[in-house]
């Protein structure tokens, strides 16, 4: 299995060789990439490494980035899959002391034995996903292509499918967390250095424009579609994955927009991927800022073929 790692490191933030692709993976190949956390520092302290203990801010490690990769035979217009098979996290990682006010220190969280550690004493374990999964879009702004779209189900067992723009797709992987709450509140999980195994493959597709995870292993153990919506507030957000899901229904389960909405409308669960939004302005007008959320249906959801009848 081919391994994508951090080094060589680059030799400043202006090398040529930043941007440039770091390889071809082939369809249905399964790689290793290292991905990058903790804003490409490592962790300087005089003495022990210790839960809430604020980082000194250094110099850049300049690590490679986690793409672009050409993902061999993918043109535009063509979807595809990107299988999430296993995230091996680092010794820490990183996260914001802040509450709904947005503090700016950034504070180690250690990880050791499957547990990431919190002061005093507090540990949770450790529920790696994927923050930023991106194809090179020809416009970057909406969703259509990914990019930090924040959503804990990006996970081990997760397949997310996006459609290409570009050809050779151009994928790219990072902001990795070790572990993140529904939202990410402060605008960070527990950012953390991360081996990430995937399988990219070429996707059936689905009839919507934004990206669609599909669930098949979860720590929850629950198998589902989710679709995805970006807005300036949540009801934005909503409404677009709420209509992505209802053309997901319609197609996979051969029935009418109609009776789609009504389960839809009914059943869905709409989680929150990054719900700071303008939280990260600290009371300043962010005319950029932005939320995303997701509606889940389960696969439980099936045909009889027959129409109930009391």
């Amino acid at each position: 299995m081919r391994r994508f790692t951090r080094t060589p490191y680059y030799d400043g933030p202006d090398d040529p060789d930043r941007g440039k692709v770091r390889g071809t993976i082939e369809l249905g190949e399964t790689v290793v990439i290292e991905c990058v956390g903790g804003h490409d520092q490592d962790l300087k302290l005089e003495g022990e490494l210790r839960p809430g203990t604020v980082m000194e801010i250094g110099t850049p490690r300049y690590s490679r980035e986690g793409g672009p990769f050409l993902v061999e035979g993918i043109r535009p217009g063509d979807w595809v899959a990107i299988e999430v098979i296993d995230i091996d996290v680092g010794p820490y990682g990183f996260y914001r002391q802040g509450g709904p006010h947005w503090g700016s220190v950034r504070l180690p969280a250690p990880v050791h034995d499957g547990l990431i550690h919190f002061p005093p004493d507090f540990v949770v374990p450790v529920r790696p996903m994927i923050g930023y999964v991106h194809l090179e879009s020809v416009a970057a702004y909406e969703m259509d292509h990914g990019g930090n779209m924040d959503f804990n189900s990006v996970q081990p067992g997760s397949v997310l499918h996006i459609r290409a723009q570009k050809e050779g797709a151009l994928l790219y992987l990072c902001d990795v967390h070790a572990r993140m709450g529904d939202g990410e509140l402060t605008g960070t999980g527990v950012e953390i250095d991360a081996a990430v195994t995937v399988k990219v493959d070429r996707s059936p597709g689905f009839p919507t424009s934004s990206p669609v995870v599909e669930k098949t292993r979860v720590v929850e153990d629950a198998e589902e579609y989710l679709t995805s919506g970006r807005g300036a507030n949540w009801e934005e957000a909503v409404k677009i994955a709420w209509s992505e899901m209802v053309a997901l229904i319609a197609d996979r389960y051969d029935t009418t927009a109609e009776h789609a909405n009504l389960i839809v409308g009914t059943i869905g669960d709409a989680r929150p991927g990054y719900a700071a939004g303008s939280l990260n302005g600290r009371g300043r007008t962010n005319d950029r800022a932005y939320v995303t959320c997701q509606i889940a249906i389960t696969k439980e959801l099936r045909r009889t073929g027959t129409p109930f009848r009391a």
